[in-house]
């Protein structure tokens, strides 16, 4: 059955609130935009004794899609932080990515499924996995790179101590037979990571590990067919023993980029943006985005050449309230005010939120009990920048 857009006014903001195809208790939702403007949700379905099912949607501006399985069963690694996602080859193929753990693995004895979809047979064929009998540790915090076959992801050392807190950062080519190969050695261990191409070639970003337990962001550029030696994108010095589990995005336009993390370096939480506008060859010092008590969990989008969308989660009291807020970035460094999507909770089932554009629709995407979605519209920002 079709499922229609209905209009709700928002105790904050004019919005379009969605409903979108998802059975009860669904989560993990990820947005990916299409070059025909239409806008895939995937998520994952809770499928009681029988597991859990990966499946997608389309929003065309006006209605969701019949739901698409990608893939189901049992014994599957769900964790809020480290999510499935979707992606959209040139060729109009599509990707996915989910997490299964190992068969005589303990409690993260986990690896990732790779799968392809054939836009003329619309069949899925799973393609590639990683480290999926690891017995006690992981690969996962897996990112596509948007309109193309590749993507990089955590994975466990190849030798070294035997030591689940620690983890590589690596790429891999999914076009014709994967080919792998590590950009880091030694990276945080429970991170997003990120990944996007400017016109002078890849850029990816990730939460690094340092000398002293220092958890800042590192960036690494693929160039001529080799990853540069990692570089961190700021000295914030998070010094931290464990891993926060909120790594950074990244969203290009031509030679303008932007990467947006957390940091809670000297027990003061910011979400920061860092600007370059010469295809991330250098940065400009980072800006705080948030409104003085963030959470984190931000993600950031393109929304047109000379502006990027970000999205995160602010606390708002002192029993879990939290508000999911969205601000313009303009590529100068000039920000707008917040756009409240949603109320919303602290608590890991919340998960990340995501955002995307299509021409002048806004989608965003959390969890609140089951996923729920709602449009924005660009028109909402047509206000000045406030510094």
């Amino acid at each position: 059955m079709i499922h229609k857009l209905t209009l709700v006014l928002s105790l904050f903001a004019q919005h379009q609130q969605l409903t979108p195809p998802v059975a009860k208790e669904s989560g993990m939702p990820f947005l990916v935009s299409a070059p025909n403007g239409n806008i895939y949700l995937s998520y994952i379905d809770y499928l009681g004794a029988d597991g859990h099912a990966l499946r997608f949607t389309t929003f065309d501006g006006k209605q969701w899609s019949r739901p698409e399985t990608i893939a189901e069963g049992k014994n599957w690694f769900i964790n809020w932080a480290d999510f499935p996602s979707l992606a959209i080859e040139p060729d109009g193929n599509l990707l996915a990515h989910w997490l299964t753990r190992s068969t005589v693995g303990g409690k993260y004895g986990y690896g990732i499924r790779i799968a392809r979809r054939n836009a003329a047979t619309r069949q899925w064929t799973e393609i590639h996995g990683i480290s999926l009998e690891e017995p006690k540790d992981y690969a996962g915090f897996l990112t596509f790179l948007p309109n193309a076959s590749a993507a990089i992801y955590l994975a466990p050392p190849e030798s070294g101590p035997d030591d689940s807190h620690r983890k590589t950062v690596r790429f891999v080519e999914l076009k014709g037979k994967p080919t792998e190969v590590e950009i880091d050695p030694d990276a945080c261990s429970c991170c997003q990571t990120a990944v996007a191409m400017t016109p002078k070639g890849l850029v990816a970003a990730y939460r690094d590990h340092r000398q002293g337990e220092i958890r800042d962001i590192s960036i690494s550029r693929l160039a001529e067919g080799k990853w540069s030696k990692p570089e961190i994108l700021h000295q914030d010095r998070w010094k931290i023993n464990g891993c926060p589990t909120d790594g950074p995005a990244i969203a290009t336009h031509q030679n303008n980029t932007a990467i947006s993390w957390l940091t809670r370096a000297n027990d003061q939480p910011k979400v920061q943006v860092a600007l370059s506008r010469n295809s991330a060859q250098t940065f400009n010092k980072p800006i705080r985005v948030d409104d003085g008590n963030p959470l984190g969990r931000a993600t950031i989008t393109n929304l047109d050449s000379n502006h990027f969308l970000i999205i995160w989660i602010e606390k708002t009291g002192t029993n879990g309230e939290a508000e999911i807020r969205i601000k313009r970035l303009s590529v100068d460094g000039r920000l707008s005010e917040a756009l409240v999507i949603a109320r919303t909770n602290t608590a890991r089932t919340t998960g990340f939120p995501k955002i995307a554009v299509s021409g002048k629709q806004i989608l965003t995407a959390w969890r609140d009990g089951n996923i729920r979605t709602a449009i924005s519209y660009v028109t909402q920002f047509d206000t000045k920048d406030t510094k």
